[in-house]
């Protein structure tokens, strides 16, 4: 009985196929016989993607916004240091720049400083210029956080950057987890075990 059915199930399943091959494949001239039926074959297909497009995102839309920066000097512990910020921008809108420290024991403001300005590009300019003072309170490597904002037909946009900042010669030595081996190829790894306890 299920060799029976399993043989009734095949033959279903393949005049089934056959139907619906036999609908899509064939098209009649209007006024011919089955002899003059002609075969059109349907071609469906999605425009070429370009070769990169695997590799690229859409991703977050980024500001319009561009920062650049030149230190003036050379950084000293105790000496105020000035920072020349350019700010630039495709778009023609008042940019809001703000400056932060975040480790307060590495740099300070000078009493004058502004922490927050708003920049507006003047004539043909396409770039507003402000001068920052910081003043270093330690040797190693001292960041200037700076944000800037603009307001985009699809609302507030903002770039971040943290401007680094040498004082000294005094540069720290990474701390490396393991033990640094070389293979028999010349390779140099690090052989992280693990820990027992």
């Amino acid at each position: 009985m299920n060799r029976i059915l399993s043989s009734l199930f095949v033959l279903v399943c393949g005049l089934g196929l056959a139907a619906c091959q036999s609908g899509s494949d064939e098209v009649a001239g209007a006024g011919s016989d089955n002899s003059s039926t002609k075969t059109a074959t349907a071609v469906h297909s999605k425009p070429a993607a370009p070769a990169d497009a695997a590799r690229r995102s859409p991703g977050k839309p980024s500001a319009p916004i561009n920062i650049d920066y030149e230190i003036m000097g050379t950084p000293v512990i105790g000496v105020p240091l000035s920072i020349n910020v350019t700010v630039s921008s495709t778009l023609d809108q008042p940019i809001t720049v703000n400056y932060r420290i975040i480790d307060s024991t590495s740099l300070m403001f000078t009493g004058a400083q502004s922490e927050r300005v708003s920049l507006v590009a003047v004539g043909d300019e396409t770039f507003s210029a402000e001068q920052v003072t910081v003043i270093p309170q330690r040797e190693g490597r001292l960041y200037l956080n700076v944000s800037a904002e603009i307001e985009t037909e699809i609302g507030m946009m903002a770039k971040v950057m943290a401007i680094p900042i040498q004082v000294g010669s005094f540069r720290p030595t990474p701390q490396v987890n393991g033990e640094l081996i070389t293979t028999d190829d010349g390779e140099a790894l690090i052989s992280m075990p693990a820990k027992e306890e």
